[in-house]
């Protein structure tokens, strides 16, 4: 069933995952794509509030699980070398589009997923998943104007324009001519970035992810798979662990939906926030794998002085669960 909920993810779909935490099903599991349900369905409440996920229900964590973030870099200047390296390095996907393919190649942009030299509202009409972050940094008025009216049809978890405050009202102007509302416009970043006097393409670049990491964790977007995570969980040939992160207190790091594969020999994929809890979570998961049980729930607890020694600020505290999984 992780396989299936990396295909749906795969497929621009996010599926929730029902994961039974506590009592003599404690590991089991079910997946909801859509209408379609695999695993044990007595798991899925009546009903789910999608707005406020992750969440424990009756002995279940539910969660909706997304793809990592994607960046589309509507344009392949100076600054968007830039936001592609640091976008990438933080976690996002990322594609570039520009027809110019002296402009928008791999090797000016070595880091990204995917290079479309295509037009822009060509290339935008073919993405259409939510959890995309749209940053548009044409070279004049009419490709932003085109790039806008594409993105703001569509859902999407950011849209970020960079230009002077003449040029965003000439563009602005325009598509309320055409029936764009002032609603609409309010949503886009203009100024694009966070405002901390940047002045090179670098130091742009990071004002411009800085304020998407800020909206991606100001909203509720969901259980993010990264795609090591996902990989590994496609490859796998024999059993593994799966550590969540139930929830946590203090000032442990990641939150719940956090999750890590550890393997046989070792090998951990993904983090659930490293450190003293970490190392803990990955030495009972080897164990369960070694002698069992198939499935159990576990609390890590950090004091001030553990915290210190293992390089955190300060102490905190993670439930987790672990489950064995059959390739």
């Amino acid at each position: 069933m992780f396989k299936a909920v990396v295909e749906a993810i795969k497929n621009g779909r996010s599926p929730l995952l029902f994961s039974a935490i506590e009592g003599p099903r404690m590991g089991e599991i079910a997946v909801r794509d859509g209408e379609q349900v695999a695993g044990d369905a007595s798991l899925i409440p009546d009903s789910v509030d999608p707005e406020n996920l992750p969440a424990v229900s009756d002995g279940v964590l539910i969660e909706r699980i997304t793809t990592p973030p994607h960046l589309v870099l509507c344009g392949a200047g100076h600054v968007s070398v830039f936001t592609a390296k640091t976008a990438k390095m933080v976690g996002f996907r990322v594609t570039v589009i520009d027809e110019r393919t002296d402009f928008a190649n791999s090797d000016r942009f070595p880091d990204a997923d995917c290079i479309l030299n295509q037009p822009f509202s060509e290339a935008l009409s073919s993405i259409s998943d939510p959890n995309t972050y749209y940053v548009i940094v044409t070279r004049g008025h009419r490709d932003d104007n085109l790039c806008l009216r594409s993105i703001l049809n569509k859902p999407h978890a950011y849209c970020g324009m960079i230009g002077s405050k003449s040029k965003v009202q000439v563009v602005f102007q325009d598509l309320m001519k055409s029936g764009y509302t002032e609603a609409q416009l309010k949503t886009v970043h203009s100024p694009i970035g966070l405002p901390i006097g940047a002045n090179t393409p670098a130091e742009i670049a990071v004002c411009i992810v800085g304020e998407m990491i800020q909206v991606k964790n100001s909203e509720n977007r969901g259980s993010e798979w990264d795609a090591p995570l996902c990989n590994a969980i496609e490859s796998a040939r024999e059993p593994y662990a799966m550590v969540t992160v139930i929830s946590k207190h203090g000032s442990a790091p990641r939150s719940a939906g956090a999750r890590m594969i550890v393997k046989r020999d070792g090998t951990i994929v993904s983090s659930v926030g490293g450190g003293f809890g970490e190392f803990e979570a990955a030495e009972k998961a080897r164990d369960m794998l070694m002698h069992g049980p198939k499935a159990a729930r576990y609390t890590c607890k950090m004091n001030n002085r553990e915290a210190a020694e293992s390089g955190m600020v300060c102490g905190g505290e993670i439930d987790i669960l672990i489950r064995i999984t059959e390739a």
